[in-house]
């Protein structure tokens, strides 16, 4: 079986200030985000396309400034709009008209000086944006779940279980009714709601049709709640028979939860129920150039550095994502599994083949992982390859990280009965 976990964080390519001389407005347009200068004062929006990140804020504190006075002569004009775009080679914000052209030098010394903080603000989400992949690279290992007690695993069954449906209300259905039935009727119609018979009349005619959706609504509600007690029965029956090491159930049980399982980059996860105390994983780990290849750092000035990483430190941060992986699913294993003992864990990558060009799998490293043993590793301050001498390990990389092929250990199947 292969399961895929998946977790996408992407990069914004860049944001946008886009800075008028009209009232407060809504901004329609580019992505990112945009602020208004008005009499009452700027007012910002400032969003990172993609990243989630965003950022509202009254930037004018004081109400009835302009943001720039143009000198009356020889002075070109003030753009109406400014836009702060995001340059990524010089990883600086760049003020420019709507033609793309760089404003005065003194409108862009105005606006820093007024909205220092908040283009501050601006450099600091970009720095968290670029190093955030990197670092949740960097905890995975720190990131181990603990054991779960019987008790605690039938509490994570029910909760595996929802129920997607909510008891219909009747006065609800009521109202939304009255309101569409009233939108329905032509304006004669709705005069005549004025005299009190024929306003009786109509709340009668609501009331029916509400009390029959009602009807129908709580029906579907009574099936989809027998539907999902019994799912949740039939969960608390699989994980009694998980909790005594029954080897089809682990398999449906853990089967589950991977599907629902994210991760900081896209991992192919491949298992099989050994026995009740053994578990084979294979992980089809990423590729070196698929984890983030630069960093960011606020310098004294304020300014943003962005940095491609050096090889030593691609390899590095690479090993760490490896190891941290493999104690990571491990502990995981772990915590759903109570019976599980021994988890056999072995990692491989895709290797350009000189000879035919191709990509070939190529394991770079094998581990008998014990349950004991991992979880009396001080996580906060191990190395995770270096964790991998606890492990029985398979493997053959240098100390500044190059993994070379080998050989790891096969899954021998138990027979079940």
């Amino acid at each position: 079986m292969s399961f895929r976990f998946q977790k996408r964080v992407k990069v914004a390519p860049g944001i946008r200030l886009n800075i008028s001389k009209r009232g407060v407005s809504t901004s329609v347009g580019r992505r990112g985000g945009s602020v208004t200068l008005g009499r009452r004062g700027l007012y910002g929006n400032v969003g990172l396309p993609g990243s989630g990140l965003s950022y509202r804020t009254k930037l004018d504190k004081t109400t009835g400034r302009t943001l720039y006075t143009s000198p009356q002569k020889n002075s070109r004009a003030v753009p109406q709009t400014v836009l702060l775009n995001f340059d990524k080679t010089s990883h600086s914000l760049v003020f420019v008209d709507e033609d793309g052209q760089r404003v005065p030098p003194a409108v862009e010394r105005d606006i820093k000086r007024k909205f220092n903080d908040d283009i501050q603000k601006i450099y600091d989400q970009k720095e968290q944006e670029i190093n955030e992949h990197t670092t949740k690279l960097l905890k995975l290992h720190k990131e181990t779940l603990q054991e779960r007690s019987p008790e605690e695993l039938r509490d994570l069954a029910r909760k595996s279980v929802t129920l997607e449906v909510e008891m219909p209300s009747e006065r609800e259905i009521f109202e939304e009714l009255k309101v569409d039935f009233e939108e329905g009727l032509r304006f004669f119609e709705r005069i005549s709601l004025l005299l009190p018979k024929k306003r009786k009349e109509f709340l009668e005619k609501v009331k029916n049709e509400a009390q029959q959706q009602y009807t129908h609504e709580f029906k579907l509600f009574e099936q989809a709640q027998e539907e999902y007690e019994e799912a949740k029965l039939k969960r608390l029956a699989k994980v009694e028979k998980v909790i005594a090491g029954d080897p089809v159930a682990m398999e449906l049980w853990l089967e589950n939860f991977l599907a629902e399982l994210d991760f900081p980059l896209d991992t192919n996860v491949s298992f099989s129920i050994l026995s009740a105390d053994t578990i084979y994983v294979d992980v089809d780990l990423p590729q070196m150039e698929e984890i983030p290849l630069t960093k960011a750092e606020i310098l004294k000035s304020g300014k943003l550095k962005v940095q491609k990483k050096s090889q030593r430190e691609l390899r590095e941060h690479y090993a760490i994502m490896v190891g941290g992986t493999a104690l990571y699913l491990c502990s995981y294993v772990f915590s759903l599994l109570p019976t599980c003992e021994t988890i056999i864990i072995s990692g491989y990558t895709q290797v350009k083949n000189k000879a035919t060009g191709h990509l070939d799998d190529q394991y770079i490293y094998s581990l008998k992982v014990d349950k004991s043993t991992l979880y009396s590793l001080n996580m906060e301050e191990v190395h995770p390859i270096a964790a991998f001498e606890n492990f029985e390990p398979i493997i053959n990389a240098t100390k500044t990280f190059i993994f070379r092929e080998i050989k790891p250990y096969e899954p021998v199947e138990e027979k079940r009965n």
